[in-house]
């Protein structure tokens, strides 16, 4: 019976929460690059991907790299997304709503991006060495909610301290701003960065931000 020569090692696959996937940098400038329109250009801008480099070299290693892990497949002399990278290109390619999460305690900081395009929602934090975890939730009724789950998750792993931002865009331009800081056992909020903070009402989070999204994905 053949070992894994892994087992055990730091090299070995890093388990990952359910629904919850990792990507390469390289990975999401590829499928990225395989659609234009103001969609992909807004989430382009929205990943920070719109002054990395896209040439022949970068592409090459994106889309060897999912075929490698089985994320694309090839069909003659081109490749097609499959299993998860499909679901994400998808959004990638069709959002209509993007809302940033900004975290910030001292010099530390954190950054999560979430897309909706309607169908899933997609959730794209960077990692370390040009990694990306992307959650993907098909929860599209209730975006609020998932964005204050993530909101919590954040916090909870930074410990309890820090501010955050959040901003939500459509085509149409900026939707709206809010700033968070925990108090006791719920949350303060602020419509601007220096504004008067007030207490969300009733503790309940996913309802203050519910009024942050307008203009839903259809």
């Amino acid at each position: 019976m053949a070992t894994d020569p892994l087992a055990g090692s730091e090299l070995a696959r890093v388990p990952l929460p359910d629904n919850v996937y990792g990507f390469g940098w390289a990975e999401i400038r590829y499928l990225l690059g395989r659609h234009g329109g103001e969609s992909t250009a807004m989430t382009t801008r929205s990943l920070g991907f719109d002054a990395a480099p896209d040439d022949e070299v970068v592409v090459a290693a994106g889309v060897a790299s999912l075929l490698a892990r089985g994320l694309a497949a090839a069909e003659g002399d081109r490749a097609v997304s499959r299993g998860e990278a499909a679901v994400l290109e998808t959004v990638l390619a069709g959002a209509r709503r993007w809302t940033g999460i900004s975290f910030r305690d001292g010099d530390e900081g954190d950054l999560m991006v979430m897309l909706e395009d309607g169908g899933i929602i997609a959730m794209l934090q960077p990692r370390s060495l040009g990694t990306w975890f992307v959650g993907l939730s098909d929860e599209v009724d209730q975006p609020a909610a998932v964005l204050a789950r993530a909101i919590e998750a954040m916090h909870e792993v930074r410990g309890g301290a820090g501010r955050f931002g959040i901003e939500t865009r459509t085509l149409a331009g900026a939707q709206g701003t809010r700033f968070l800081t925990r108090a006791g056992d719920g949350w303060s909020v602020s419509d601007t960065k220096d504004g008067d903070a007030r207490p969300v009402a009733g503790g309940d989070l996913a309802a203050e931000l519910s009024a942050l999204l307008p203009q839903a994905p259809a």
